[in-house]
């Protein structure tokens, strides 16, 4: 990662491509192209960046920062999700309609329509991938 940092700029402006995954493949050459001593240096470099980072933040842990992620995504999504029709309230579920209960829902027949076959749908088709709280229990796992 250090020896990227270091030569990005470098091989950039002596190349025409602009799109990262090509400088990376370049830059993987040349690393494996480097002698071992040149690349124990940077090997070095990361350990000691690796034993200041253990100082400044000694209990950082990148699972718990993915996690955070996952967190801030469900807090999102139920702040601008609103209500659906078919979550948990007091509303007749009419013929042909399926019961999808918030924090649960059903089984699997519960994602498709009884009238017919045309009218079957899922989850994602009958609600979309914004409100994703009011699937049923199969369709969230998928």
């Amino acid at each position: 990662m250090l020896f990227m940092k270091e030569n990005r700029e470098k091989v950039m402006q002596e190349s025409t491509l602009k799109e990262s995954a090509a400088i990376n493949q370049i830059l993987g050459r040349k690393w494996h192209q480097l002698e071992r001593t040149e690349q124990a240096k940077y090997y070095d470099m990361a350990r000691r960046e690796r034993a200041i980072h253990l100082k400044l933040y000694p209990g950082w842990s990148a699972r718990d920062n993915y996690a955070m992620g996952k967190s801030r995504k469900k807090r999102k999504r139920a702040n601008t999700g609103g209500g659906s029709a078919n979550t948990t309230g007091g509303s007749a579920v009419g013929v042909g309609q399926a019961v999808h209960m918030k924090g649960g829902g059903g089984s699997i027949s519960d994602c498709y329509s009884d009238d017919s076959e045309s009218a079957a749908k899922k989850c994602r088709a009958r609600f979309g991938m914004e409100q994703q709280e009011a699937w049923c229990k199969h369709c969230r796992r998928k």
